[in-house]
């Protein structure tokens, strides 16, 4: 009787089961939706920025130039007989001197017939480079490198008009400096421009080089004296001093000059070591205006010629260097830290008329 209990109970319990799995079986299957499957796009291929070389960038700083003057010059030897009143119409229109300009055609007239436009280039080449190279010898290498054998401090004071770029030309001089392991400090000596001062500020900071600086409206000679002091009793190997820029046609400003660079020799002889005049290249003839004058107030020593981008003429440099007998030292074409470079005579000239550059 109680195995049949036990049997009775084992046949329940599979009729339940199987009528549970009966059931279950019965149930519709979940419908799944089947969404559009939007194929990712591979990402875009990043491209690094090619850097441009010193070479392209001034190639492309001195272009208008080189196509609007020195080709057309050859193009008229080239073509047939030129007019010598053409060529010299073109010559003043490259911002050279009256006096460089009847040498030049003198020479082009004499040389210059019946050549192609490549001869035509080099003797222009040959020309400007005999003006310019004996003075372009007598730079003084520690304005470019940094030579920690020397143990001595270098004081430049940085001049020009307003708008020439001064400021950015020292912050940019001085990170080249502090990049080779130089210990550099600047003075602001523009003390009436409170926006100079800051965005020299901002140079220096990026830089990683000292700067003092004093109250606005502050006299310039007093801040160059206590940069120079500064720069002399704790071992600076260079001291840039920035000076307000000014015009050079009013003799009260330029006077201020010459007082600060004075002061500066209170406290060494030699101080300052270099006076490097930055002239904007756009402004043609009056660049040599400006460079004259400076050069009688201060003796300058060297000259920084900046914004060769584009609209400049940059003949003006050929009349610059060979009337004040004073090289210049850096070219600068843009807003970088690399658009400042040494100025190379032979790349400079080759690339304004149109030459190879090896």
């Amino acid at each position: 009787m109680e195995n049949l209990l036990i049997i009775g109970g084992l046949l329940l319990l599979a009729i339940i089961v199987f009528f549970v799995f009966k059931k279950k079986a019965k149930l519709p299957k979940p419908v799944i939706e089947q969404k559009e499957i939007t194929p990712v796009k591979p990402l875009p291929e990043v491209v690094l920025p090619t850097k441009v070389s010193w070479k392209d960038r001034l190639s492309l700083g001195l272009e208008k130039s080189r196509f609007e003057v020195w080709g057309k010059i050859g193009q008229l030897f080239s073509s047939g007989t030129p007019s010598l009143d053409e060529i010299e119409e073109i010559l003043y229109t490259a911002d050279i001197p009256t006096g460089l300009v009847q040498e030049l055609l003198a020479k082009l007239e004499k040389e210059g017939k019946g050549k192609a436009a490549d001869e035509i280039q080099k003797l222009v080449y040959g020309f400007m480079k005999d003006k310019m190279a004996p003075i372009q010898h007598n730079i003084h290498q520690d304005v470019f490198t940094f030579d920690s054998s020397l143990k001595k401090t270098r004081v430049f004071m940085i001049v020009g008009v307003n708008g020439a770029g001064k400021t950015t030309t020292i912050g940019k001089l001085a990170t080249k400096l502090k990049s080779q392991g130089a210990k550099v400090i600047v003075g602001a000596c523009d003390t009436f421009r409170a926006a100079a001062v800051d965005q020299l500020q901002v140079w220096c900071d990026r830089a990683g080089v000292d700067m003092v600086r004093a109250k606005d409206g502050a006299d310039p000679s007093g801040v160059a004296y206590d940069t120079v002091a500064k720069a002399f009793s704790e071992g600076y190997d260079y001291c840039l001093i920035d000076t307000a820029g000014r015009l050079h046609t009013n003799q009260n400003l330029m006077d201020e000059l010459t007082k600060t660079k004075r002061v500066m020799s209170k406290i060494n002889a030699e101080a300052p070591q270099e006076v490097l005049l930055v002239l904007d290249a756009i402004t043609g003839q009056n660049a040599l205006k400006q460079a004259q004058e400076f050069n009688k107030a201060l003796q300058l020593t060297g000259i920084i010629f900046t914004k060769c981008d584009g609209s400049a003429k940059a003949g003006s440099a050929v009349g610059i260097v060979d009337h004040l007998k004073v090289p210049i030292t850096y070219i600068g074409v843009g807003e970088s830290v690399d658009d400042l470079q040494l100025f190379d005579l032979e790349l400079y000239l080759k690339t304004l008329v149109g030459l190879d550059v090896v």
